[in-house]
């Protein structure tokens, strides 16, 4: 996939565009793609905007770097991200299209129905359409896509992962929610009550504190993993939390490796034991269940980017 930056601009070729900010790349962002790869011959171009800054009350689902990786990984042609500028906000939507035409060489474009584009959102995409014979592009408006009586949102699946609910947000995303971080040297505790554990911090939202069954992805390879998500009430006074995963039947030394991790299920909420030792037992239990749902990580890959 060819990363594209105003310095390309204009495209020389015909090109199948498809818009959005695409924070999940969710079932219904899917659907746009899938659309542009279908425009025979044509270069297909997803066209993004900056995503809203990450804080403490709005985390992103993916960073940009995720993203471009998703892409690439969906076989995109192309990718073009929008610095959402002062400039860019006082484009009228006619300029918009114009720009769509003239640097991009769109003669297909594909949106969700409810995009709005140019100055105070005053772009719809009727308006999409009406300009569609004038500047020579078809026009496919995806309409909205509901699960369970919800509309498909990114802020939909935030909801899911906030509660914890890795499998749904699985099948909304087409692929296991992941957080990747450098692995970190701990308190090892881990190590002392036989369960050495690869720590990582993320500044991306995090699913529901408690245990989950992972697949560990280290150096290219895939490990079977349970992953606490949370603040240790056990072992931990403060408030911090973090993400610590025991890889099943691994050993090695792994600090300042680049790790992923794909969350498969949640086996249970964080809680605070009276002991170490109770702990112990409950770390060890929770390993089994998540061997017994890992057992074989091949029917997991198509979830997986690789």
């Amino acid at each position: 996939m060819k990363i594209l930056t105003q310095d390309d601009l204009p495209i020389r070729q015909d090109t199948a565009v498809a818009i959005g900010l695409f924070d999940g790349v969710h079932e219904g962002h899917r659907t746009l793609i899938e659309d542009i790869e279908n425009q025979e011959g044509l270069f297909s171009l997803v066209y993004t905007f900056d995503g809203k800054p990450n804080h403490a009350a709005y985390k992103n689902i993916y960073t940009l770097q995720e993203k471009e990786e998703i892409f690439a990984d969906m076989q995109v042609d192309g990718f073009y991200l929008q610095a959402f500028d002062r400039q860019f906000s006082q484009m009228t939507k006619q300029e918009f299209i114009k720009r769509l035409v003239h640097d991009f060489h769109a003669k297909h474009i594909t949106v969700g129905f409810d995009f709005r584009f140019g100055k105070n959102a005053e772009g719809t995409t009727d308006y999409l359409r009406e300009q569609s014979g004038k500047y020579g592009y078809t026009l496919h408006v995806m309409p909205r896509i509901e699960y369970h009586g919800e509309k498909v949102s990114s802020s939909y699946i935030r909801e899911l992962i906030l509660a914890g609910n890795m499998e749904e947000t699985a099948k909304l995303l087409r692929r296991f929610y992941f957080v990747d971080g450098t692995i970190e040297k701990g308190n090892h505790l881990g190590s002392k009550i036989g369960f050495p554990t690869a720590n990582i911090s993320t500044d991306k939202l995090l699913p529901q504190y408690g245990v989950y069954a992972t697949i560990a992805q280290v150096d290219g390879n895939l490990y079977s993993a349970v992953t606490n998500v949370g603040t240790k009430p056990t072992v931990k006074s403060d408030d911090t939390p973090n993400i610590e995963t025991f890889i099943l039947d691994f050993s090695g030394d792994v600090y300042n490796e680049e790790m992923r991790v794909y969350f498969v299920r949640q086996i249970r909420r964080e809680k605070a034991f009276a002991n170490v030792d109770e702990l112990k037992r409950q770390i060890a239990s929770d390993a089994r269940s998540a061997s017994g749902m890992l057992e074989n990580l091949e029917v997991y890959k198509d979830y997986i980017i690789c």
